[in-house]
């Protein structure tokens, strides 16, 4: 084992600037690298100064972001998607109902992404519609949901960047944050999305009117106390707004403002590597220590400094550009094709899938990933290349990664974590939950009425939507079964989503 100063060494090395890095010779003088600043911890996330952190800010933020009427048809939250359990991210990546086919459009195929699913295709007035890719099925994102924590250390958010550091008002055009407001930039970009939590051609009016007439978390439960005593005094949109800014006008600057206000609260600096930070190698246990050593040694520049990420973007070699431009999508520079942001590691065993396009399943398959150079070499970053590590060598890498970066509060989505339960989404008349809506889902409705079986989803099994799971049920999906007409009662059964209609039937 090497002494606490080589380890402390190794591991600030990934505080040295990119730049030092990229000059020949290491910098101005030449000779390497200049040494590394002292290892320090995980700061405060910065805040510009156009939008200073207030208590009202913080709440009203936490509020927008866990509100699913903000979506147009009160499906979709921010914290649908991002999920501190998760890691700020989306556990729905992990199952078949988060897959989008890629650039070939085909379900099934090498090029497939694992995003996120949002809303279903839908005009303003309500109607759905059949989309081209996803038919009555909710839409999927072209890319994994990035983790909302840490975010706030970031210069640019989005997999390519595109959400800058300078905040224009989306309904003025006037720029509210000359620098620091990548957050911002990125709090209001899914709220008129399409694919993600709006209708066709929402417009900020459309958001504006819903908010000035909605009850604030009317469809979640469990709303934690600190939400719960902001609504108490102020029990409305206007009201929130008003003890914000102010004055009750709600406009997208102002949610952007909120939000972002939120999201720079989310500091995970509790981890096992915080103690390491703290006190040093008797923080870590001796297969963790060599797991840092191994990080220290490989992982940096790119994963660097108490963030974890040095927020540049490069080409690691996980698919071919032409299937995701990346970066290039933003610059037009060809040198940028197939460049995405680093994301930090912090939390990073929650967050699985891996990468932008959710490819790799397990941190195993990660370090692995790695270790052979990248699965494909167009553009490549000079900085990946094979790493040589043995078995025991990567699963020490795995282990550190795993059992040292996580903050237990995030984990077990602990104050300032804490948010409240969103409604579970289901599709009605998918009794046996795979799926799916077929003859076995009333067979399964009639094995549990006559007491043979459990559901975990008795929403699911009142396919008339009448508040109770009886043999109706079973007539009413037999005949959608074989005589067809009009779809089961919303969510209905051609998508998943949360029951809008409130009765006693629970769905885990």
């Amino acid at each position: 084992m090497k002494s606490f100063a080589t380890v402390l060494f190794v591991f600030t090395a990934c505080l040295v600037p990119m730049s030092a890095f990229a000059q020949p010779g290491g910098g101005p003088g030449g000779g390497g690298p200049p040494p590394p600043p002292p290892l320090v911890p995980l700061p405060p996330a910065p805040i510009p100064a156009a939008n200073p952190l207030t208590p009202a800010k913080v709440i009203l933020g936490k509020i927008l972001f866990w509100e699913e009427q903000l979506s147009s048809d009160d499906t979709v939250a921010c914290g649908t998607c991002h999920l501190p359990e998760f890691g700020g991210s989306d556990v729905r990546s992990q199952m078949e109902e988060g897959r989008n086919p890629g650039l070939d459009l085909l379900f099934g195929s090498a090029d497939d992404v694992m995003g996120s699913p949002g809303v279903a295709a839908q005009e303003c007035d309500g109607e759905y519609l059949e989309d081209d890719v996803f038919g009555w099925e909710l839409q999927v994102t072209g890319r994994k949901s990035p983790s909302s924590i840490m975010a706030a250390y970031s210069p640019r958010l989005f997999w390519d960047g595109r959400a800058t550091p300078t905040f224009v008002d989306p309904e003025t055009g006037v720029t509210l944050i000359t620098g620091g407001g990548a957050l911002e930039s990125q709090a209001i970009a899914p709220i008129l999305a399409s694919a993600e939590m709006a209708c066709a051609d929402r417009t900020w009016d459309d958001v504006r009117t819903k908010l000035e007439g909605a009850t604030p978390m009317a469809l979640a439960v469990d709303v934690t106390p600190d939400m719960s005593a902001a609504l108490a005094s102020d029990p409305d949109y206007p009201a929130l707004f008003d003890a914000a800014f102010g004055s009750p006008d709600i406009s997208a600057a102002r949610i952007a403002f909120a939000i972002a206000s939120y999201e720079r609260t989310l500091v995970p600096n509790q981890a096992v590597i915080d103690n390491f930070i703290a006190i040093g190698p008797a923080a870590l246990t001796p297969l963790q220590n060599q797991g840092l050593q191994l990080f220290g040694q490989n992982c940096l520049p790119c994963h660097s400094g108490p963030e974890f990420t040095d927020n540049i973007f490069h080409n690691i070699g996980v698919r071919p550009n032409a299937e995701d431009l990346g970066r290039q999508e933003v610059t037009g520079l060809p040198q940028h094709a197939g460049q995405f942001r680093t994301p930090s590691l912090r939390n990073v065993a929650l967050r699985a899938p891996y990468f932008h396009n959710g490819g790799k399943q397990t941190l195993a398959e990660v370090v692995d990933f790695y270790n052979q150079g990248g699965d494909f070499d167009e553009n490549l970053s000079p900085l990946i290349e094979p790493l040589g590590l043995s078995a025991g060598q990567r699963n020490a890498l795995v282990h550190f990664m795993e059992t040292t970066l996580t903050d237990p509060r995030v984990e077990q989505g602990l104050a300032p974590f804490d948010h409240p339960t969103l409604r579970p989404s289901f599709r009605r008349g998918d009794v046996n939950g795979d799926n799916n809506f077929d003859i076995a889902d009333p067979i399964g409705a009639l094995d549990y009425l006559f007491g043979a079986t459990t559901l975990d989803c008795l929403d699911a099994a009142d396919s008339n939507d009448d508040g109770a799971v009886n043999v109706a049920d079973v007539v009413t999906s037999l005949t959608r079964i074989f005589e067809g007409g009009q779809p089961l009662p919303a969510p209905s059964d051609l998508r998943r989503g949360p029951d809008p209609t409130a009765d006693g039937l629970d769905c885990f």
